[in-house]
């Protein structure tokens, strides 16, 4: 019986409404270090733009060797101008460290503050760090549980744009 209502949970956490296509939740941080929050979707002149939304944690092992390559690889984009829209979560950390650490990192786009841990479990992360995808309508195209590959992320910001 537990195994059953175990299968269910997880049929009932995966399901996509019968199209196999899962939007992206909505959602609205506050921002690390003050600022606007952080929000999806994307408002203004990036809406419809596709993100990469990446998780991390200042206490994270193995965040310490994939988020400064995340950054190299968002200010490559920004300065192709393909416009991608990356976007980063420090979930379960102190403000301080994590903004410390994206610092640090070389980070250069908007980080949400996720003290909680609450919004990496929507996107079907349990642990950091986490990578989502998101094509330019809001469907989620791929998720990394644990650290991205560079190759996955040039792959994503090459594709052909689609709104």
């Amino acid at each position: 019986m537990g195994l059953l209502a175990a299968a269910g949970l997880v049929i009932g956490l995966t399901a996509t409404g019968g199209t196999g296509v899962q939007r992206a939740p909505a959602f609205s941080l506050p921002r690390l270090g003050g600022g606007p929050s952080v929000s999806f979707p994307l408002r203004g002149s990036q809406a419809h733009r596709p993100v990469v939304l990446t998780f991390f944690a200042s206490w994270c092992g193995p965040c310490h060797a994939e988020l400064p390559m995340v950054a190299r690889v968002a200010r490559q984009e920004l300065a192709a101008g393909d416009g991608v829209v990356f976007m980063g979560v420090d979930g379960n950390d102190d403000p301080a460290s994590g903004l410390a650490f994206a610092r640090k990192s070389g980070v250069a786009f908007v980080v949400g503050a996720n003290a909680d841990s609450a919004l990496a479990p929507r996107f079907g992360l349990v642990g950091y760090p986490g990578t989502v995808l998101i094509d330019a309508s809001g469907t989620i195209v791929q998720t990394v549980r644990g650290p991205v590959s560079r190759a996955t992320l040039e792959r994503f910001v090459s594709r052909p744009r689609q709104t």
